[in-house]
């Protein structure tokens, strides 16, 4: 590999006093991690600003890149620094009311790199100091090895050939340097960068993989380890990239983050990693709080959300001569006769949505769309689609065929597939359907959380006196999961003094309620309201439970499909009592891997949760079966690995370029 730097007789005189430099000579090889120390006022700022650039030699010759950098006049100069180098300095420099993204994101600015293409850029590079959960926090709230990791974040943005250092761990703690050198050298030796850090700190030094001392103006090399130099660096220009494109595709939703589990924001990073989904645009959002600190902030690809403010613009976008199908077009296709008022207002909001989708699947070169829901979602990606002229298809759920079906084979009849969440969602569209039976495609919704190692699963103890059985239920707090008929079915426990506490986990409308029958019916200090838990927090609380119960019920039309808790208490090898719902059967067997129980029964629950509790070798039993079952039902990566065959296939259909 060809030298990055080779500077040769460098001489550095300042007026008044003796040589800086006297005759200094380098060469920095593609992924080398290079130290220069020295006293304080021996040169090494001098010299690390004049391989910068930034200064300019008095006699000698300096070339980076292959390419004689003295010759340049100070336009050149800046735009090859620009484009090539990235500087770190001791103080950090950041804009301080600004946040971390906009921080990182300013050199991209300058350079004019377009907005859409920014996102993805700026968390690779924090990614790469370990530091995306921070994305929208200010700078000021940060603490000072952060800001030096942000300052590096920016520093490698524009992807550069050379970084520069000047005591970039001079004002951190010992255990923050170490972090901070971890990320150099990861960088340099997994992204062929080639570093120089000036240094003080012999341990920093050790870190790198050349030393040299600066000594009377004489460069001494102390240390030349270059085993980096095995590595491959010919695909370094793809550090901060991120995978080649193979399909330009859009999410499109109602929220994103959805207020329910985390499949959908897990099948967006699978199929964002895969090159088949560049953009997620989404009628609203939670806001960035409805994920975790670990998991809210690392979406490596841009989100594109209407609001409020933008449904003005929608209006004259529902309207615009670029689209395809016209408004009169959609009224047409999808009846709006006989329908609520709520219905039409709902409809038409979707319909503008979709309206200023159309014209952002047109500007970022969108070739397919998807809708994880069956209704909303599906609308809005429908109407997109035929309004930018371009193909889509849409997941329909358990819960969404309770509404109007008959729209469902509208909009299933152009797709280019429907996914269906369980084995009943998909029957049920099939018998509707049959003409368009081929494209219902049965791909359930993934696992959150990755399965435990043999010795940390629940294995349930219940029934070992006097310790108090720990009963758990987990989802969203909706009326129809069926919490408050296990709130009863503890009633009858109470009443047999059965040690046990119950802890439920989640939150929604229907919490409230919950927490006042609790105090009706006297289980305060039986019963725990654990909020909406955190989720990589979830793993301790399974590890900890004894028996999960899935008590949702169907009325009128609506019906729970296969809740995400449901799959990973089987995971993790709970004791599971549930309802005899549908999509719970698919995967449950009674007595084999849990014990069913009919739907608004709480006496029935209570007797299963009795007889747990008095046989615990039937019920350590029921959850090892229920874990064995649980990694032969659900691939290690959910369903990701099938859609995005789906997507392939998607992107095999659309006409040759």
């Amino acid at each position: 590999m060809a030298p990055v730097i080779i500077a040769k007789d460098l001489y550095k005189c300042y007026p008044g006093f003796p040589p800086v430099l006297r005759g200094v000579n380098i060469s920095v090889e593609p992924g080398e991690l290079v130290a220069i120390m020295g006293p304080s006022g021996c040169g090494k700022s001098t010299m690390l600003h004049v391989l910068g650039m930034l200064h300019a030699p008095d006699a000698g010759t300096l070339e980076i890149l292959g390419t004689n950098v003295l010759e340049f006049d100070r336009e050149q100069t800046a735009a090859f620094r620009r484009g090539n180098m990235g500087f770190v300095m001791q103080s950090s420099n950041l804009f301080d009311h600004s946040t971390v993204f906009e921080n990182v994101e300013f050199p991209l600015i300058y350079e004019k790199v377009p907005p859409q293409k920014r996102w993805e850029r700026v968390i690779r590079a924090l990614e790469l100091v370990n530091l995306s959960p921070r994305v929208h926090y200010r700078s000021n709230r940060l603490s000072g090895g952060e800001q030096q990791r942000v300052a590096i974040a920016r520093a490698m943005v524009n992807n550069p050939r050379v970084l520069l250092a000047d005591e970039p761990t001079g004002a951190l703690d010992a255990r923050t340097s170490r972090v901070v050198m971890e990320n150099f050298r990861t960088l340099c030796h997994s992204g062929g960068v080639a570093m120089i850090m000036v240094t003080h700190d012999p341990k920093m030094a050790d870190y790198c993989d050349t030393i040299y001392t600066l000594e009377d103006g004489i460069l001494h090399c102390q240390k030349n380890d270059r085993t980096f130099m095995d590595n491959d660096f010919s695909q370094r220009g793809h550090l901060l990239d991120g995978p080649p494109r193979v399909l330009e595709a859009a999410f499109i939703m109602e929220q994103f983050p959805e207020p329910r589990g985390l499949s959908t924001v897990q099948d967006v990073l699978r199929l964002h990693k895969a090159g088949l989904l560049s953009r997620v645009y989404a009628a609203s959002g939670m806001g960035l709080g409805a994920l975790s600190d670990s998991e809210q902030y690392a979406l490596p690809l841009p989100i594109s959300r209407v609001g409020l403010w933008r449904l003005l613009p929608a209006v004259g976008a529902l309207f615009s001569k670029d689209n395809v199908t016209s408004i009169s077009g959609l009224r047409r296709a999808l009846p709006l006769r006989h329908a609520t008022l709520g219905a039409l207002f709902s409809r038409w909001g979707h319909l503008l949505c979709a309206a200023l989708m159309a014209r952002w699947v047109r500007s970022d070169g969108i070739e397919f769309v998807y809708a994880p829901s069956g209704h909303g979602p599906a609308t809005m990606a429908w109407a997109a689609a035929r309004m930018a002229g371009v193909p889509f298809a849409f997941g329909v759920r358990t819960r969404d065929i309770a509404e109007n079906l008959a729209l469902v084979g509208i909009k299933a009849d152009e797709a280019l597939f429907v996914r269906c969440d369980t084995a009943l969602t998909q029957q049920t569209l099939q018998a509707r359907f049959p003409e368009l039976a081929h494209k219902f495609v049965l791909l359930r919704d993934g696992l959150t959380l990755p399965a435990p190692a043999e010795d940390e699963a629940s294995l349930p103890q219940a029934g070992n006196a006097p310790r108090q059985t720990h009963i758990l239920v987990a989802g969203t707090l909706d009326k129809q999961k069926g919490v408050a008929d296990v709130l009863r079915a503890c009633t009858s426990l109470k009443s047999l003094n059965v040690p046990f506490r119950l802890s439920i986990a989640g939150d929604g409308p229907a919490r409230r309620g919950l927490k006042l029958l609790t105090w009706r019916l006297g289980l305060r200090k039986q019963v725990e309201f654990l909020g909406q838990v955190a989720h990589e927090r979830m793993p301790e609380l399974w590890k900890t439970t004894d028996i999960f119960v899935a008590a949702g019920y169907a009325q009128g039309g609506f019906m729970e499909g296969l809740p995400t808790a449901l799959q990973e208490a089987m995971l993790y090898g709970c004791t599971i009592v549930a309802t005899d719902l549908p999509g719970q059967l698919e995967i449950l067997q009674h007595e084999s891997n849990a014990l069913i129980v009919p739907q608004r029964k709480p006496e029935g629950i209570a007797q299963a949760i009795r007889r747990c509790m008095e046989a615990p070798e039937m019920a350590r039993a029921l959850g090892e079966q229920a874990r064995i079952d649980a990694k032969k039902l659900f691939d290690a990566e959910g369903a990701s690995p099938a859609l995005t065959e789906l997507f392939v296939k998607a992107q095999r259909a659309l006409p040759k370029k």
